[in-house]
């Protein structure tokens, strides 16, 4: 029956709702936005520079090294060759005394003139005097 023109009389009476069985309830996914290309870009470029710093700093250290290594190895060098210097001529020393010279030039074969003789010696001049 329906409700005429305002007469309760002809009301329908109410239906009682059913309770739904479950409850529709809407969840909101809040879902990350993306980052602009330009963004990523930017950051790619910013780690690619950072990285590029980092190599430039490196090799810097490793170049320092290096050379740290050279230098210690000429020093080893250095020391080493002194030592056989100072070695030699103690040698040398040995070697040039002339009691030891005469006694070998003796057992070689060296005779002494038994009268001594002059021996003339010219000079003669040469241009860049």
């Amino acid at each position: 029956m329906a409700y005429v023109r305002g007469n309760l009389a002809m009301r329908p009476e109410r239906q009682t709702q059913q309770k739904p069985r479950y409850r529709q309830t809407k969840k909101k996914v809040t879902r990350k936005s993306t980052l602009p290309t330009r963004e990523k870009l930017l950051y790619l470029g910013t780690i690619g520079f950072c990285a590029g710093v980092a190599l430039f700093i490196i090799s810097g250290y490793a170049n320092i090294y290096n050379m740290n290594l050279k230098v210690q190895e000429t020093k080893r060098a250095t020391v080493a060759l002194t030592n056989e210097v100072s070695e030699l001529t103690v040698e040398k020393e040995k070697l040039s005394d002339w009691n030891r010279i005469e006694r070998e030039a003796r057992k070689n074969g060296l005779r002494f003139p038994e009268t001594l003789s002059e021996i003339e010696v010219y000079k003669q001049q040469v241009g860049n005097d």
